[in-house]
């Protein structure tokens, strides 16, 4: 019996995770960047556009619109990852971008329960890193469910799930590119603890930082140039 490569999933997302910029407060996956040719457009445009009905994106278990699917154009080879506009939570719909992007480099074909599943571990290590977690818990003690949507931008639904398979592994490993997407994600993450000690807003405060490391790096910037001449 075919079960999920849950070590495939760790790997691929890990991979595509190490070529962003995993320093941002949380991943806008519409704004990653990708070695394949992917286009985002909501499913309703696309129809509109293309003058297909949106009945051919009905959920057959449900009669409801897809959340998310993909389409491969092997003439040009670009994928169309669709979604469905009528989404308006964030989370929602950047978790289901992700699982879409899961689908593609996963290299799905089937559709069936396996990529499911798969694609939504894909997009769990792709939000929230097995080993970033494994050094959150390491340093700070028991991880949160709200640690984890504040640090990560996720649902509290997926911030719970990735909580319970964490606590089903009984070891872990980490490569280079593990241990370099902790270094760029630990100043957050820092931060976050500082705050629940201190009760300041995490999320304004890491803008306020955010913004002061911008003005900082301007400023040597601008001195740099100015010595050059």
């Amino acid at each position: 019996m075919n079960r999920p490569d849950f070590d495939k999933c760790t790997v691929e997302a890990t991979k595509l995770l190490y070529k962003q910029d995993v320093s941002n407060l949380i991943l806008n996956i519409q704004n990653l960047v990708f070695d394949k040719n992917i286009i985002f457009e909501s499913l309703q445009n696309y129809c509109q556009l293309t003058h297909r009905p949106l009945s051919d994106f009905l959920s057959n278990k449900k009669q409801l619109l897809y959340d998310g699917c993909t389409l491969y154009i092997p003439e040009y080879d670009y994928y169309i990852v669709l979604y469905n506009a009528s989404i308006r939570c964030f989370e929602h719909l950047n978790w289901t971008l992700a699982h879409e992007i899961g689908h593609i480099y996963l290299g799905h074909t089937k559709d069936d329960d396996i990529d499911e599943v798969e694609a939504h571990y894909f997009a769990s290590q792709l939000f929230m890193p097995e080993y970033t977690l494994f050094m959150i818990a390491h340093t700070y003690g028991k991880v949160t469910v709200n640690a984890i949507t504040e640090i990560f931008g996720v649902s509290e639904t997926a911030a719970r799930k990735r909580i319970n398979t964490m606590n089903k592994r009984t070891c872990f490993y980490a490569t280079e590119k593990d241990k370099q997407i902790w270094k760029c994600q630990k100043e957050r993450v820092e931060i976050y603890y500082d705050c629940l000690k201190t009760g300041m807003n995490f999320k304004n405060m890491y803008c306020f930082w955010q913004e002061m490391k911008a003005d900082y790096e301007r400023q040597a910037r601008l001195e740099a140039y100015v010595n050059a001449y």
